[in-house]
């Protein structure tokens, strides 16, 4: 039997060969592990560098940094306090 990451019964998604769900890791490109039950926005650390991240889509697995997606938060001035 051929084992592709593909697979047919899971949609495509990857598996490691213990039938674990896994994304790379975008800062050290690491196989992260993944929990069959893992939902959208879930924060896994990678094994390897030890960085944050966060699951951004299930389809493939897709990891970001923690907070990536969020914008910085902008600096209030004392005048903007007073209003």
């Amino acid at each position: 039997m051929k084992s592709d990451a593909f697979d047919s019964k899971t949609g495509g998604q990857q598996r490691s060969p213990k039938s674990k769900l896994r994304a790379r890791c975008p800062s050290c490109n690491a196989w992260v592990p993944l929990r069959d039950n893992v939902e959208v926005w879930d924060l896994v650390d990678c094994p390897e560098c030890n960085t944050q991240l966060e699951v951004v889509d299930l389809r493939p697995p897709t990891l970001e940094h923690a907070g990536a997606g969020l914008e910085e938060e902008e600096e209030w001035d004392e005048e903007d306090w007073e209003e």
